[in-house]
């Protein structure tokens, strides 16, 4: 097609023409593709081109400039120009509909599967997602964490970047710890039940007891009426805690009752435990790797389930133990930056970042105030934060770019982080970039991990799944009962993970069974049931295989409209891979189905009065289904055959 970048227009219609018009305006200006927009109305074209910067640096006024513009292209004569217009500082394009056409349908031929790929420039790059404590099962909010992860990492492979997913186990601290002890008191028996499960009952109790052995210690000490009264207030809720979960297990809790009440000191025997594993003692050692390692295989069901997948798990302690976090230690001893408050180790965050230009480098308000970071504890023990600098000093070693999905409420642990790297010289510490997340929200619940009050993810699968096989039968009557819950399977994964994944990051999500399960729009079953419909309306037509569609019958405003949305999907998913925001190829999708669904309610494809129209709109259709295969590929959603 004259005009157009053969080679590009393989992975990227869109891409190419806008290529085209920048070749035809290299006399006079300078352009580079993303400067291009799309323009709000379809009646303003498929593609516009601002040109006010552009008339400030000239001198020109942007509407003479526009005007210039626009002829310029007008007599190019580019085949795939329907016509340009000017229009108050742009330049809009309008395409021409065979054209776009036949380069989506050249696009997906050659690519298949892999249409909506858009290479960049090639790179290493670790995306670092999920990561919740081992000690109990993953809950909603590690899910959305999960989610955003996987398909950042989706999308930046269809950049074409090599990409590493990791799971960072937190196996060191007190929580493991506590979960570790309680294992221990029962002897480390065989998890009855799914064993993340398990292990989430022992950290619930553990946690309870040992908090209840301290308030205990502290109301025997208390001094006045109101000391006396909040401590107390503090057995009594530990005691509510025992009680709710002494209902889910009787058996743990009576066995647990009497290892604890046997115990002389559980917070020294807890302690003890947590020093024994970080300093690497066998039998400490062997004892803690096997109750988190059955904690992540229950997570890694879970996952399994949920179309998730991590390349590698990282453990904590291993950087403990291999010198990582004491080498760093001793970098840092050394830094003008840090000093000795009592016992511990501080780093003075807010001084370095200003001696160091930093807060200009990562983009922070000079107003902001980094609080100090503490590197150690009194007792000499380190940190998460500071076991975690470690692991970023891996992750650069291994990466160019290295992206963690954690959540907002870890800004300041993060921004310190890359604070201390820099100063220590670790310059590409700006590559590390967090992308954080918000909290969801059930409708009517209120969860806290320590108090074993949470919703765990396989419930809202479960539930999910449930109400998916009683919206499938009553849409199908006829279905037996495995292929009902075949797709019902398909169905709860699609909804749970369209509705976490198509809000964006920073925005707390509300989360409504009514909205995510819905079949009607807006909704990742709606999203399917519009593949479903495309799928049925090929397999009606036979076989498409052999299919010459002559574009040209393509005339309506929506048919225009659908192709070039198709088109579109590739610099979809640069966009979306590029900004992280996952979101927007949801978004995307939604749009897709929406004007499908408006189209094919209205306009015969079969049914089409001339042979040649129904093939060029059965084209269509067959763009469209790959179009929507290859975004449900890249969000981890595997579609149903039929709903």
């Amino acid at each position: 097609m004259p005009g157009i970048d053969g080679d590009h227009a393989e992975f990227d219609p869109m891409g190419s023409f806008k290529r085209g018009i920048i070749g035809s305006l290299s006399s006079t200006l300078s352009v580079e593709p993303d400067e291009f927009e799309v323009p709000p109305s379809p009646d303003l074209g498929d593609l516009a081109l601002p040109v006010h910067a552009e008339a400030k640096r000239s001198g020109d006024t942007p509407d003479a400039l526009s005007r210039r513009l626009a002829d310029l292209v007008a007599s190019a004569a580019l085949d795939f120009v329907e016509r340009v217009q000017p229009v108050g500082g742009y330049v809009n394009f309008f395409l021409r509909t065979e054209s776009v056409a036949d380069a989506v349908w050249s696009s997906i031929s050659k690519l298949g599967e892999k249409y909506g790929e858009n290479p960049s420039t090639p790179s290493r790059v670790i995306v670092e997602h999920t990561s919740a404590n081992p000690v109990h099962p993953l809950h909603i909010g590690a899910a959305r964490n999960a989610f955003f992860g996987d398909t950042l990492a989706r999308l930046l492979r269809a950049r074409h970047k090599t990409v590493t997913t990791h799971f960072y186990v937190d196996d060191t601290g007190r929580q493991t710890a506590l979960a570790a002890l309680a294992y221990k008191l029962l002897g480390e028996p065989e998890p009855s039940g799914k064993p993340d499960f398990y292990v989430g009952s022992l950290y619930v109790f553990a946690n309870a007891f040992v908090e209840l052995y301290d308030a205990k210690a502290r109301l025997a000490e208390a001094e006045g009426d109101e000391e006396v009264k909040r401590v107390q207030s503090e057995i009594d809720e530990w005691m509510g805690v025992l009680a709710e979960q002494s209902k889910r297990d009787p058996a743990m809790f009576e066995a647990l009752s009497r290892a604890f009440a046997d115990l002389e000191d559980p917070v020294l025997a807890l302690n003890q435990l947590m020093m024994e594993y970080e300093e690497g003692v066998g039998v400490t050692v062997k004892l803690v790797r096997k109750l988190v390692n059955h904690c992540l295989e229950g997570f890694k069901q879970t996952l399994r389930r949920a179309n998730v997948n991590h390349d590698r798990f990282y453990f904590e302690s291993d950087l403990l133990w291999d010198g990582s976090v004491e080498l760093l230690l001793e970098k840092l001893r050394d830094s003008p930056y840090v000093k000795m408050e009592g016992r511990s180790l501080i780093f003075d965050a807010e001084r370095a970042a200003n001696e160091l230009g930093l807060k200009e480098l990562f983009g922070i308000p000079k107003t902001r105030v980094i609080p100090p970071l503490v590197l150690t504890r009194s007792d000499g023990t380190t940190l998460y934060t500071t076991r975690d600098l470690a692991y970023s000093v891996v992750k650069l070693s291994e990466a160019d770019y290295v992206y963690n999905i954690i959540g907002a409420e870890q800004s300041t642990p993060q921004l310190q982080l890359k604070v201390a790297l820099y100063s220590l010289g670790y310059k590409k510490i700006v590559n590390q970039v967090h992308v954080p997340y918000e909290h969801v929200e059930l409708e009517g619940e209120r969860m806290t991990s320590r108090r074993g009050r949470y919703i765990a993810l396989d419930s809202v699968l479960d539930e999910a799944f449930n109400r998916s096989v009683d919206e499938v039968k009553r849409r199908n009557k006829e279905l037996d009962d495995d292929t009902v819950k075949s797709i019902a399977d398909k169905v709860s994964v699609a909804a749970i993970r369209f509705a976490l994944i198509s809000v964006n990051a920073n925005k707390k999500i509300s989360f409504s069974w009514d909205r995510v399960l819905n079949f009607e729009s807006n909704s990742g079953p709606y999203a399917l049931y519009t593949y479903v419909r495309t799928r049925s309306l090929l397999a009606k037509a036979g076989d498409t295989s052999r299919l010459q569609p002559d574009f040209s019958w393509l005339r309506s405003q929506d048919e225009h409209r659908l192709t070039v949305l198709i088109a579109r999907l590739p610099e979809v998913v640069g966009y979306a891979a590029d900004n992280l925001r996952p979101e927007a190829l949801a978004d995307y999708v939604l749009k897709l189905c929406d004007l499908f669904n408006s189209y094919y309610d209205s306009t015969p494809v079969l049914g089409a009065p001339d042979p040649a129209l129904r093939d060029a709109r059965l084209g269509l259709v067959v763009m469209l289904n790959r179009t929507l295969s290859s975004c449900f590929s890249l969000l981890g959603i595997v579609p149903p055959e039929r709903m």
